[in-house]
């Protein structure tokens, strides 16, 4: 009687296990059909994204972006205008390499993109972070791990990069309370991404960006460094430096001439936090640009040397500036200037605009032309 039951309750058991088996296959079989299907869409993305360069539709390449990622959004715009100028056409190309993770309507996937500008052919690969919305996949910016305190996000693109990205929120915190005692200046919040590539922190500005620039910020974008400097206080001077544009972007509502917002930023970088002990080698000035050279030069096509008369000649006019009529002042310079509406363009598109803004505010803070004042000439 007992094998009887012993028999019928094996019998049983391998008719479930067959059942549980056959379900587990018809559920890896859906899983696999499912991943398919997912892999076959972002494909599509990518090859809307290839599409839109080549016809430099920016309607078309926005509609693959995260629409809730507005800082995202903002510079992507940015990189589109330049690289619809600078890449040669039919040139973009994305390639999916490997889905490292999905989740519940997000994924990261690892992608190659390459392009050709000129003679230079560009080549290289990140992981992007992809959200699942209504109307498919989007771009959701670099897949980033991320630091966060109640003012500061700092978010980094490589493991590698926590302790630059703990650094990153000590300084930008200490600079923060600085220029606010300093200028008055409050802030919603503020936005730091560290790149541990220096071919990936231009992919997320702009291509056509020097290679001698290693920071950038721009209006409504988020400040970017690339990190693994190896040296603690050249990071944190530099960061001063892109917070300050952002402070200076901010108060003039981005209508401050790109001398001005590189003088200040040079400046605080400079004098801001006494520990930084950042001192500017002005001997290596050759000769100081006046006010007129300084409003016509196209900084980010400068090549390194040329650049850097720029910057210590920006940094001294801004310098004999703030010594003689100290922070509050200009500070009031910065706020008339916010009267002004602002232009959604790139900043050497509006240059010639800002020169003439800046010099305008000026003479309604101070009754005078700038030009006038203290280690400037026309």
């Amino acid at each position: 009687m007992r094998r009887k039951v012993l028999w019928i309750g094996l019998c049983v058991g391998i008719a479930l296990l067959v059942g549980w088996c056959a379900q587990g296959a018809e559920a890896a079989e859906r899983s696999v059909s499912g991943m398919a299907k997912e892999i076959g869409e972002i494909r599509q993305l990518f090859a809307q994204k290839e599409q839109a360069l080549k016809e430099k539709n920016w309607l078309m390449y926005r509609a693959t972006l995260d629409g809730e990622n507005k800082t995202y959004l903002h510079e992507q715009k940015r990189w589109f205008q330049d690289a619809v100028r600078v890449i040669e056409p039919g040139s973009f190309r994305l390639q999916l390499l490997k889905v490292k993770a999905v989740g519940r309507g997000t994924a990261v996937v690892q992608v190659k993109q390459s392009y050709r500008m000129g003679k230079k052919a560009v080549s290289f690969s990140y992981p992007l972070s992809l959200k699942k919305r209504g109307d498919g996949w989007k771009d959701a910016d670099l897949a980033f791990s991320v630091l966060k305190n109640e003012r500061i996000s700092v978010y980094y693109s490589d493991p590698v990069l926590e302790r630059e990205a703990t650094l990153a929120i000590n300084t930008l915190q200490q600079a923060y309370e600085g220029l606010h005692g300093r200028m008055g200046w409050t802030t919603k919040g503020i936005e730091v991404k560290l790149y541990h590539r220096p071919e990936v922190f231009r992919q997320f500005v702009k291509p056509s960006l020097p290679e001698w620039a290693g920071g950038w910020h721009e209006a409504n974008q988020a400040i970017k460094f690339i990190g693994g400097w190896g040296e603690d206080r050249l990071l944190a001077a530099g960061l001063v430096h892109e917070l300050t544009h952002q402070m200076v972007s901010e108060l003039s509502n981005d209508n401050a001439a790109y001398w001005l917002q590189e003088g200040a930023a040079m400046y605080y970088e400079a004098h801001l936090l006494p520990r930084l002990m950042v001192g500017h080698e002005t001997k290596r000035l050759k000769r100081r640009m006046s006010l007129a050279e300084l409003e016509r030069a196209k900084l980010e096509k400068l090549p390194s040397d040329q650049a850097e008369q720029y910057y210590l000649s920006a940094y001294l006019a801004y310098k004999s500036l703030a010594e003689r009529w100290g922070d509050r002042a200009l500070g009031a310079v910065l706020r008339e200037l916010g009267k002004y509406p602002y232009l959604d363009l790139d900043s050497s598109e509006k240059q010639p605009t800002l020169n003439q803004r800046t010099r305008n505010a000026w003479m309604r803070a101070f009754g005078r032309g700038i030009e006038r004042m203290v280690g400037m000439s026309a």
